[in-house]
């Protein structure tokens, strides 16, 4: 937003509330100079109708911080909503998709470009070599997928932990995680092998069985055992120094 997207917008809000635009001229530029450093990212429609998103909702007076933080929650929906351009075919890994793939995103958070969505498993011919493509080795380095031959896409299900919609990323108290739950992996390549999911009576089996051979272990240790708490990742560098 401009200085005068900002004037423009304290006279709409000003409509409805009196209280946020000072009265005096010299606090009031200020005040206009302010909000647009704040919201120097956010779009002057956007802002509008985060106003009356926000009276519609509270009376309280309107804080720019109010604004920013519909601005970024819009953002991060529409990225979420968003699949990402494979590599093209014959990329040799330089910087030109990766270049690409920044403007992709960029557009698509600024709205010049919609969400795209899943797309279709393809049909590929019989006997073609598939070989993975670079993004998906890439996912599977940072994002702890492995890479087994077979091995389903985990991200294009519903995962059974959290209910995140296929293309969208695992959550975790409501916070976007960087890999996926183990259950929605563990869903993925069962799907890929024509499995059927596992129902919650077995989950819940698997669990009891879990806990049960702890216990059994830990009651065959005799009297006394002392049980060692697992070495941290600074262990060896505490004990050299």
């Amino acid at each position: 937003m401009t200085l005068d997207d900002v004037y423009a917008l304290f006279d709409r809000i000003a409509l409805v509330d009196d209280r946020i635009v000072r009265p005096n001229p010299a606090d009031a530029a200020g005040q206009a100079e302010m909000w647009a450093v704040i919201l120097h990212d956010a779009p002057l429609p956007f802002a509008a109708h985060a106003v009356v998103h926000h009276y519609q909702r509270s009376p309280y007076p309107l804080r720019p911080a109010d604004i920013a933080e519909q601005w970024r929650l819009h953002i991060r929906d529409r990225l979420e909503r968003h699949t990402e351009s494979e590599p093209p075919i014959g990329d040799t890994g330089d910087d030109t998709y990766r270049a690409a793939l920044l403007a992709e995103r960029l557009a698509v958070a600024c709205g010049e470009l919609e969400p795209s969505p899943v797309p279709p498993p393809r049909t590929l011919p019989a006997g073609a070599d598939v070989t993975p493509g670079r993004g998906r080795a890439i996912l599977a380095a940072i994002g702890g997928i492995p890479e087994q031959p077979g091995s389903g896409n985990p991200r294009a299900i519903t995962c059974p932990r959290c209910h995140a919609e296929p293309g969208r990323s695992c959550t975790t108290a409501g916070r976007r995680r960087a890999d996926v739950h183990p259950a929605r992996l563990e869903a993925a390549h069962r799907a890929s092998s024509g499995l059927p999911p596992v129902s919650d009576e077995d989950a819940h089996a698997e669990l009891q069985r879990r806990l049960d051979a702890s216990r059994a272990a830990l009651a065959a240790l005799p009297p006394g055992t002392a049980i060692q708490a697992p070495a941290g990742p600074n262990a060896e560098a505490e004990a050299a120094s």
